[in-house]
């Protein structure tokens, strides 16, 4: 049986400089009751889990308005400071706007796995030993953000490597239920040969099954609206529109400027927009409402990815798939892939991996088939 993947942290604790709480049913819970973080310099918010993860997902209450933000991960030894993504993709090359996410608005924060995972490791935080990440504001701090969620981006998104451990039944030879720091592959290791299959997945099918952030996306104004450009989208952070000296904001909502359609991934405009043009002209046609004059008038930011825990239609489809990839990165590239055996006898090694590749390939194509546009 496959073990779902998590959408939560294990633990979200706050610090005041003395004292933590915790704060993790409220993080946890969409209709919880938001709770305040960083409302001091000596303040931080610790996200802990059991696995390691790279990405943190804040539905924001009341915006704050901090200082720099500093973010650190343990290393075995101490607390290391990095620099997450927003603060390097964030910034749009073409007008010197954007910086690093500063819970100002909802969403989220990237942990490059390549930064973290060489010597992130394990310690105890108000008596809880997890992978930990923790966030402060040392210059100032004036207005304390409030939130509502937190979620969480796993490295074991679409399948576990005890999901991978089990397929390959190696319980039956190691007697234990998982890969370990000292067994060959090591569990790191195993969790590698996910994380590559997760990407692979995405990119074939086109689709992805946990969350990912865009901070700049690039579009035509359109009265009829725009499809965003990946798939599934659930939630618009943010839209701006160019107005020939600054990126204007946009309110979502119905009754406000635009609104968003989760099954189709189109943004609607609520009303009818006069674009600025760069120019004046006396016979430009006074029908193209909407029309102005720049190219690529739109920025949007946004989430997407399906839940793969509460995806009925293609969730399970994925784990199975995402596995098998692993298995056959365990089979064909340690000796720990000699132990793997299936059923009542043994199966030779390359047709078990044909077997594994063939319907890899298989459920690729269906899922990519099945889009809606």
């Amino acid at each position: 049986m496959a073990t779902l993947a998590k959408s939560d942290f294990d633990k979200v604790f706050t610090y005041n400089g003395s004292s933590f709480t915790d704060a993790t049913l409220e993080a946890q819970s969409p209709a919880g009751t938001s709770f305040s973080i960083l409302g001091g310099t000596s303040h931080f918010l610790y996200l802990g889990d059991a696995i390691r993860f790279d990405m943190a997902i804040f539905d924001v209450d009341t915006a704050g308005s901090l200082g720099a933000l500093k973010w650190e991960y343990y290393n075995d030894s101490a607390w290391t400071e990095f620099t997450p993504s927003s603060a390097r993709y964030q910034l749009d090359p073409n007008d010197n706007e954007g910086s690093q996410y500063d819970f100002s608005e909802d969403g989220g924060e990237i942990f490059p796995s390549n930064i973290l995972s060489s010597d992130w490791a394990t310690v105890s935080i108000n008596g809880q030993s997890k992978y930990w990440v923790r966030c402060s504001s040392p210059t100032s701090v004036a207005t304390a953000p409030t939130i509502k969620r937190i979620q969480m981006r796993s490295y074991q998104a679409y399948c576990t490597t005890q999901d991978v451990f089990r397929l390959l039944q190696l319980g039956n030879i190691t007697g234990t239920s998982n890969f370990t720091s000292s067994t060959t592959p090591s569990l790191a290791t195993v969790e590698s040969y996910i994380m590559e299959a997760q990407s692979r997945i995405d990119y074939v099918t086109r689709k992805s099954w946990r969350p990912n952030i865009i901070w700049n996306e690039h579009h035509e104004f359109n009265l009829n609206g725009f499809k965003l450009d990946r798939f599934p989208v659930y939630k618009v952070n943010e839209l701006k529109i160019w107005s020939g000296g600054s990126w204007d904001s946009k309110t979502q909502g119905r009754k406000n400027d635009y609104f968003f359609v989760t099954d189709t991934g189109m943004v609607h405009f609520s009303r009818y927009f006069l674009l600025p043009a760069r120019f004046t002209s006396y016979n430009a046609p006074v029908w193209r409402w909407g029309g102005g004059e720049f190219v690529m008038p739109i920025k949007v930011s946004y989430l997407y990815g399906e839940n793969i825990a509460t995806d009925t239609r293609e969730g399970a489809t994925v784990t199975d798939m995402c596995k098998k990839m692993a298995a056959i990165d365990v089979l064909t590239t340690t000796d720990f892939g000699g132990l793997a055996v299936s059923g009542m006898d043994r199966v030779q090694m390359s047709e078990k991996i044909g077997i594994y590749e063939r319907q890899i390939e298989d459920t690729l194509e269906s899922l990519k088939a099945f889009e809606v546009f």
